[in-house]
């Protein structure tokens, strides 16, 4: 089904006001409820059902509007899935499945403004169906200077609408938070939502990034990076190289040999380490269909999709080993601590959430500890354990917001861990936590081209 994209910004603001009136209109209900109801219990439904409705009119026209708003309620219900109410969450991780491609005559618009006759008259065989398509663009398949390309086409009006978008988004997910009676601030979690759309909206900047990660990892067989073609790309078309291979989720259920996996996965977890210890620039977002894999060139990765790229710089990962070396040494106090001033905890917080606070960080490195070699990802007793504690650390919460510049460096860490986990891997981990808390590790800014044996990657459990 072809989705009925408004194809300029007046078209989306329209849209937008239309949600906002519709969202008017459920509190008004709500409230008027309120002034004839005496009942607590009665206005504390009227309430839960108010923003139950708010929420789901939210999804129907995020699937429709694309861009920021599908973007940014598709990581809401990720990265806030711990503070949010349950039932606001189940309607917004709908969205997940919701990437219907937009009608070509409205992406071949886009293209013809962007790159001109001469441009466009370089790219033929041009195939109207998208091979992919996604929040905020979508890909098609060509031919330009004699190969195959693949050529990423933004939606109109994306860019230009990321502002207000996390706003009337982030007005709503306060409203929904006060049914949690928390007085957590969010508004540095919609600052880098926020941050991160504009990024991932700048074509030429994931062009730049994309160049930068093929200089970075040449000379590394385990993986490839697609050749941007710069004379075919602008802020909102990207031009590449088309990238032959199965997509990771597809290798895995092929059930390949142990070795291939075990080589895949160590592969992974190599590069993130990379990223994040060594370059300090790291590819957060970990969807599979990032990844491809070449089984024909001894399972190379292509790595595909640079948009979502930070950068840490060198104090910031100096702070993160250091948290990770207070833990190491088992002292409580000194670890809530560190905690507090990393930015994790807010010192208002109550002794008790501290505890469990605690509770989490240690938790969270379990994998590394010598008797727990190799660690089996598919550990469902860890994983259950491990959950409960955040659970209850989360839920003893009445001040601390997800930590902002955690939120995607995590996110990304997550998905590598549930990778490994699907497939199925033990894997001796000792190496990756020697390396990082030892004090010759590279995390204060050297950089490393390739074939560095790493850093740490614990699990992704913050506050």
């Amino acid at each position: 089904m072809k989705s009925p994209l408004p194809t300029d910004i007046w078209g989306r603001s329209t849209r937008v006001f239309a949600l906002a009136a519709g969202l008017a209109k459920h509190e008004l209900t709500h409230q008027i409820k309120a002034g004839l109801s005496r009942s607590i219990d009665h206005l504390g439904s009227s309430e839960v059902r108010t923003r139950i409705a708010q929420a789901r009119l939210v999804a129907e026209s995020l699937g429709r509007l694309k861009g920021a708003f599908m973007k940014a309620g598709q990581l809401l219900s990720l990265d806030a899935s711990d503070f949010l109410p349950p039932e606001a969450l189940e309607i917004l991780s709908k969205l997940q499945g919701q990437a219907d491609p937009v009608d070509f005559s409205v992406m071949a618009g886009v293209l013809a403004s962007e790159l001109g006759a001469d441009g466009l008259a370089q790219l033929t065989e041009l195939d109207p169906r998208p091979a992919a398509s996604a929040s905020i663009g979508q890909v098609h398949r060509a031919r330009a200077l004699g190969e195959p390309v693949a050529v990423k086409i933004q939606y109109p009006g994306v860019a230009e609408s990321i502002d207000a978008d996390i706003a009337l988004l982030e007005k709503l997910s306060s409203s929904w938070l006060a049914l949690t009676r928390r007085e957590i601030d969010l508004s540095d979690t919609f600052g880098e939502l926020r941050a991160i759309l504009h990024l991932e909206a700048d074509y030429v900047r994931e062009r730049r990034y994309q160049q930068r990660f093929e200089a970075l990892l040449a000379g590394d067989a385990r993986f490839a990076v697609p050749r941007a073609l710069e004379a075919l790309s602008t802020s909102k078309v990207l031009t590449m190289s088309w990238a032959e291979g199965v997509t990771l989720e597809a290798w895995v259920r092929g059930r390949p040999p142990r070795a291939a996996r075990e080589a895949v996965g160590r592969a992974l977890l190599d590069l993130y380490c990379m990223e994040f210890f060594h370059w300090g620039t790291v590819q957060t977002d970990p969807n599979l269909g990032n990844f491809l894999i070449q089984p024909s060139q001894d399972s190379r990765i292509m790595l595909l999709d640079f948009g979502a790229t930070v950068e840490y710089d060198a104090a910031f990962r100096q702070g993160y080993v250091s948290l990770l070396r207070r833990i190491a040494t088992g002292d409580r106090r000194q670890i809530g601590d560190e905690g507090i001033a990393f930015g994790l905890l807010d010192a208002r917080e109550s002794l008790s959430t501290r505890e469990r606070f605690v509770d989490m960080l240690v938790s969270s490195v379990e994998p590394f500890e010598p008797g727990r070699q190799p660690f089996a990802f598919r550990d469902g007793d860890y994983a259950l354990r491990s959950r409960a504690v955040v659970r209850d650390f989360v839920q003893s919460l009445r001040f601390s917001p997800p930590p902002r510049r955690l939120i995607f460096l995590h996110r990304k860490l997550g998905g590598i861990f549930q990778l490994l986990k699907r497939l199925d891997l033990e894997l001796d981990l000792s190496r990756y936590w020697d390396q990082m808390v030892a004090p010759g590790n590279h995390s204060d800014g050297t950089p490393q081209q390739h074939g560095v044996a790493a850093g740490s990657c614990a699990p992704p459990q913050s506050a």
